[in-house]
């Protein structure tokens, strides 16, 4: 009967599209602009729109209306344009940069007072489909988009008059590509509404993510991907009052906007914040209770890690409202509420966006004054904290400290050079050095974002992360200055670009380079001289040898090793990565071995297998892809686990098995590939497949209980268990050679899931533990923290000739976790250098 529903249905849908009417008011338009049908060549809905007929619209509009200037902010991994359309009256557009700048005085505490909110415009950020398989947000992009450049009524022209929309139709163009390709080459002209068909189902990865299969709404605060930073940037140019992140949910859901759950917001985040998306909320609930669309909203989503795109706006004066609709995947589904086309989520998408620009135009006032406040408060706040500023970095981390830099000029945070010496407990920051952020600022609120550590908490349930500490993450030392230790003097001159990197000293080797052990961006020089064919050592023990100290993890290049025209390419390589080289003129010590010593091992070439398809966990393989393709420019090979049998196995040394239960492949096959001599490398839920191996956890959550407990907490309970993402101090052995080259024995480590592993019983096996006290930031279950402290976070065990080694941590987390993503970088180059005898047996 569902199935006979549906038939008679389809054509009455088809039938809707056609009349624009369907989607947007009935009003006169403007017959000059095209239509999305009449571009297209198929009504909105009909099929999934692709990126390029996307952005071939988006320009279209931009030739046909002078209320549109189309922008281009950057570009995708595939090199697909980010776009965004500056919507307002053409007479705005005449004085766009006036309108602009003229706002920005509302976010200056120090010249607001200039400025009047009542008459100044409103901005909003209007963002779509950043997961690339929610693809009702960007076809309705084209409909919001085509009503703003030709809709004629009154209504239309006072909202062009007092506001500007940013209309970013497209937020993840590469994933919004991959996923209507799959659907639309299995859509049929008579389909099916079973959900099990190909149509609701796309292979291994999914469209959800970018090229290298990042969530890119994770990454707002964290920056690492090339779509993010052009679109922070905008946001900043402008300060819009309202950001809406239009999203898909499960298909057997209806509706949502936000607020979230209440309990669940930052604190950070003004309670005005969440007044005022409330009274938005009630435009929404209007316009959608007026076409008998069932919504929800309060419940399951929050407000609290700002790397999220309704999240992040909250942190900079502006209400992130999140969508989330029902998603149809195809053309049209069963659920559990009747039958969901995708005409239907697309309406729902695009009365969202229209009841948003209603709420700004009447609600401008309260929404610019809110923006001035936010930063008016935040520098009155800032006068209450125990911190007078942050200092961070040192001579030991040049990259990841100029990585932290590039983020809190992208957020806008002021940061300065430190002009006298700053000491603390652990640590000593030297001007020239080290830089000073002053939490007496205009952006103090982003400064607590990125500094604090939290570990008390009002909710214990997470939508997200519970913690994220850039500089942690970074693996750059820092610490609060209080305000009794704080000097004006320490200020030095404020940072508007990143300093240069000095350029290494170029010197003329006799006998060999060392390469140093500390320096971050080895991993990558190292894949350069793989590729340029360099046989290369790597020293086990400290040595000194013409005046030079080296540290284990050293890199031995020796002059006779190096290929006829490889050595000028390897040399600028080096200089190119900042790495300054050793020039070594004899094989004598002065201590230590001498360099034709054993205590240099050789490295071998890593040919790397990547494991993926399904079973695995796409956001823990692409960003171990990433890594390696990316940050260490060196060859890895993506084979999905069903193909992998013997002889592919013989191609390769390093096998890579992040998060996930990999389909088709045994045990058996992974143990005798170890045994033969080769490494494989286990991350988080990646060891369960490999079941000759005994971790031994401390802690597997059951969620049982003792107590009687009310049935309707059984949620909660359970997702209150729930390690969504923490920050530990781990303690590492620097003579190891998984942790060669770390800058100090204590770092920061991220970890997620439930299990706390036992060190090894080889005392030399477990070079990574957490700390007797580990917790830096983050939540953690009561019943789970006491299991933390001094549990493994690195094991390595021998299987005959070969290595396996598990990291329960994670350590290249989401491309920005730069202070442990060593570890996976030793893990590939060094794993076949470990003594057997150091490892765990199985």
């Amino acid at each position: 009967m569902k199935h006979l529903l549906f038939f008679l249905l389809c054509p009455l849908f088809l039938h809707a599209q056609q009349s624009i009417g369907w989607y947007l008011p009935e009003v006169s338009y403007n017959p000059s602009v095209p239509t999305p049908a009449s571009w297209l060549g198929y009504p909105v809905g009909a099929r999934h729109v692709s990126h390029d007929q996307l952005l071939g619209y988006m320009r279209a509009l931009d030739q046909a209306s002078d209320r549109i200037q189309l922008v281009e902010y950057g570009r995708s991994h595939e090199e697909r344009p980010l776009v965004c359309l500056i919507i307002t009256a053409p007479a705005n557009h005449k004085r766009i940069d006036f309108i602009r700048k003229n706002r920005l005085l509302l976010c200056d505490p120090s010249r607001s007072a200039s400025a009047d909110p009542a008459q100044e415009p409103a901005v909003v950020y209007m963002g779509y489909s950043i997961h690339g398989n929610e693809a009702s947000g960007s076809n309705a992009a084209l409909l919001v988009a085509y009503y703003l450049a030709a809709a004629q009524s009154p209504e239309v022209t006072e909202q062009l008059d007092n506001t500007v929309i940013l209309l970013d139709p497209c937020f993840n163009p590469d994933g919004l590509q991959r996923f209507s390709t799959w659907v639309n080459s299995r859509r049929a002209r008579n389909g099916s509404p079973d959900p099990a068909g190909d149509e609701f189902n796309e292979p291994w990865p999914g469209g959800r993510t970018n090229h290298y299969w990042f969530d890119l709404n994770r990454d707002w605060l964290v920056a690492q991907q090339p779509e993010t930073p052009g679109r922070v940037a905008l946001f900043h140019h402008w300060r819009p009052n309202v950001l809406t992140d239009h999203h898909e949910m499960g298909s057997n859901s209806t509706f949502f906007f936000q607020p979230g759950v209440p309990s669940r917001v930052n604190p950070i985040t003004p309670p005005r914040n969440q007044e005022l998306t409330t009274a938005i909320g009630r435009y929404h609930a209007r316009a959608l209770s007026a076409k008998n669309i069932a919504f929800f909203s309060k419940e399951n989503y929050d407000d609290y890690y700002y790397g999220k795109g309704s999240t992040y706006p909250d942190a900079n004066g502006c209400m992130g409202i999140l969508f989330e609709q029902a998603s149809s995947r195809g053309s049209a589904q069963e659920t559990e509420n009747g039958l969901l086309t995708f005409p239907f989520t697309i309406r729902n998408q695009v009365i969202a966006s229209l009841s948003t620009l209603e709420a700004v135009g009447e609600l401008r006032p309260e929404l610019n004054t809110y923006l001035r406040d936010f930063y008016t408060e935040a520098a009155r706040e800032s006068l209450n904290d125990p911190a007078e500023a942050y200092v961070f970095g040192d001579r030991n981390t040049p990259v990841q400290t100029g990585e932290l830099l590039r983020l809190l000029q992208l957020h806008r945070v002021e940061v300065h050079a430190l002009n006298e010496t700053v000491r603390t407990e652990s640590d000593v920051f030297l001007p020239g050095e080290a830089f000073l952020v002053p939490t007496g600022q205009a952006q103090y609120r982003m400064v607590r974002v990125i500094f604090e550590r939290q570990t008390r908490f009002r909710d214990s349930i997470f939508y997200d992360i519970s913690a994220w500490t850039l500089p942690d993450a970074l693996g750059v030392p820092w610490s609060a200055v209080p305000r009794n230790e704080f000097t004006p003097r320490m200020l030095g001159t404020r940072i508007t670009s990143a300093p240069a990197v000095p350029l290494p000293e170029r010197a003329e080797a006799g006998y060999a380079y060392a390469a140093p052990a500390d320096h971050p961006a080895l991993p990558t020089l190292i894949a350069s001289g793989h590729r340029l064919g360099v046989r290369m050592k790597v020293l086990s023990k400290p040595l000194t040898i013409d005046g030079h100290a080296l540290k284990p993890g050293t890199v031995m290049i020796p002059v006779a090793d190096i290929p006829g025209g490889a050595l000028q390419a390897l040399r600028d390589s080096a200089a190119a990565l900042g790495v300054s080289m050793a020039a070594l003129q004899q094989g004598q010590s002065e201590a230590g071995p001498d360099l034709g010593s054993n205590s240099l091992r050789p490295l071998a070439v890593p040919k790397v297998l990547l494991v993926t398809g399904k079973g695995m966990d796409a956001y823990a393989v692409g960003e171990i892809w990433h890594y390696l393709d990316v940050r260490l420019r060196m060859p890895v090979s993506l084979i999905e686990s069903d193909r992998i049998n013997e002889q592919v196995l013989s191609r390769y040394n390093v096998l890579i098995l992040a998060e996930g239960r990999p389909a088709g492949l045994t045990s058996q096959l992974l143990r005798d590939f170890a045994g033969r001599g080769n490494t494989i490398i286990a991350l988080g839920g990646g060891v369960r497949i490999l079941d000759f191996l005994q971790p031994k956890p401390r802690y597997s959550v059951s969620g049982a209980n003792d107590e009687r407990r009310p049935y309707a907490r059984q949620e909660e309970d359970n997702r209150a268990r729930a390690l969504t993402g923490a920050i530990f101090r781990a303690t590492a052995d620097r003579t190891h050679p998984l942790c060669y080259g770390l800058p100090q024995d204590t770092l920061a480590v991220f970890m997620q899931g439930n299990a706390f592993y036992e060190p090894a019983d080889n005392p030399y096996a477990t070079p990574l533990v957490l700390a007797d006290e580990p917790l830096l930031s983050g939540y953690v279950h009561p019943e789970q923290l006491p299991q933390a402290g001094g549990s493994a976070a690195a094991l390595v065990y021998g299987v005959d000739a070969g290595r396996v080694i598990f990291f329960p941590v994670s350590p290249c987390f989401r491309g920005f976790w730069r202070g442990t993503e060593r570890l996976l970088a030793n893990a590939v180059f060094f794993g076949s250098t470990i003594a057997r005898q150091t490892t765990a047996r199985e």
